[in-house]
């Protein structure tokens, strides 16, 4: 009897960040736990189409792949798992490892789904994910904590193009240069600039807003240590060891994370023992202020001894040389440790949400 727990692998998607997903999807299927789990690949293509099946990798790397199958989700919660659109056919899971970067994947739409499925999954739940993807709304729950944040505004596609003077004239009043643009959705550091001077802002803001609807603009800290902080767990979540990024860039762009291999990693950070401490209980209040469950990297900027809440990623980068599993391993957690771990919580999660009561008794107006 096969003991092994199937677990979906869902990567590539229709975001910016496909082909980072499918490096880092292929880093979690090499190391799951093959004594245990029995990972079942599903592909989503640049298009939105689904497909599984073990030449679900070489179907997003552009080669011919005969032995995948289009499916979609099922939302029978007594056959959990995928329709084969063909056949008719479910192949049934017993978890879902999502590892989709960026929009509609990282941002509470799958997670969405999987609620719906009532199929267990890996990760923060709709709410948090879709909190973090944003981060504007981020900023402001975090405020709301009084967790510090960097000074900035926030600017909509729909009030950029009817007020534009109005938008510049209260960026002048309120921020300084230099400053970052930011898509308030995105992640990876797609569409961000740093803007020196007013001459570019308003190009600036318009790549911004090609990528998002509306964009995050912050004035820059002076001469910041990026730092990062992975957090593990759903009631009682841990925070690793700070790790400290030096990018080869101006900051830590796309270029910096996935092209150029210059920028530098150091686990731990070069940092005092009592901003380390600092920063770990920043993250954990972070990652709960948000609801996070599961897991998520906490990113911050600091300036001396001011550290500063950069942004919240659910789905971090996953793959072997990623911050977050790089982390665990220096905090002591194995690659395929983590992975197991996760799935772990994921399965735990799942559970604590179906003893729920689900009806009440109308007369008593109690769960039944």
């Amino acid at each position: 009897m096969n003991s092994q727990l199937k677990v979906a692998v869902i990567f590539g998607g229709v975001s910016t960040e496909h082909e980072v997903s499918i490096v880092s999807a292929t880093s979690v299927v090499r190391n799951i736990d093959r004594s245990r789990f029995e990972p079942i690949l599903v592909a989503i293509d640049k298009k939105g189409r689904w497909f599984l099946g073990p030449g679900a990798f070489r179907l997003l790397g552009g080669d011919e792949a005969g032995d995948v199958q289009r499916v979609v989700l099922s939302a029978d919660p007594e056959r959990r798992g995928f329709l084969h659109l063909d056949s008719g056919k479910v192949t049934e899971v017993d978890v879902v490892f999502p590892v989709l970067h960026g929009p509609r994947g990282e941002d509470g739409t799958i997670q969405g789904l999987l609620e719906l499925a009532q199929i267990p999954y890996v990760g923060c739940d709709p709410l948090a994910s879709a909190i973090a993807m944003d981060k504007d709304v981020t900023k402001r729950i975090l405020s709301q904590r009084n967790l510090p944040v960097v000074k900035g505004t926030c600017v909509s596609k729909w009030l950029w193009f009817i007020d534009r003077d109005e938008v510049l004239e209260e960026i002048s009043d309120t921020l300084s240069f230099p400053l970052f643009i930011k898509p308030a959705t995105m992640g990876s550091s797609i569409g961000i600039t740093k803007v020196h001077g007013s001459e570019d802002l308003v190009h600036s803001i318009e790549i911004a807003l090609s990528f998002s609807s509306k964009v995050v603009i912050e004035q820059a800290v002076e001469n910041p240590l990026e730092l990062e902080v992975a957090v593990l767990g759903n009631y009682e979540p841990q925070a690793s060891l700070p790790g400290q990024v030096i990018p080869c860039n101006e900051f830590y762009d796309f270029d910096a994370k996935y092209v150029d291999s210059s920028s530098e990693l150091i686990i731990p950070a070069l940092i005092s023992r009592r901003l380390s401490d600092d920063i770990q209980f920043m993250a954990v209040d972070a990652f709960v202020a948000i609801g996070g469950s599961g897991m998520a990297r906490v990113d911050f900027l600091v300036s001396g001894e001011t550290a500063y809440v950069n942004e919240i990623n659910t789905i971090p980068g996953f793959t072997s040389i990623s911050m977050y599993p790089k982390l665990w391993e220096a905090t002591g957690i194995t690659y395929p440790d983590l992975i197991t771990k996760l799935i772990e919580l994921g399965l735990s999660r799942h559970q604590d949400l179906q003893s729920l009561k689900q009806t009440i008794d109308l007369e008593k107006g109690l769960g039944v």
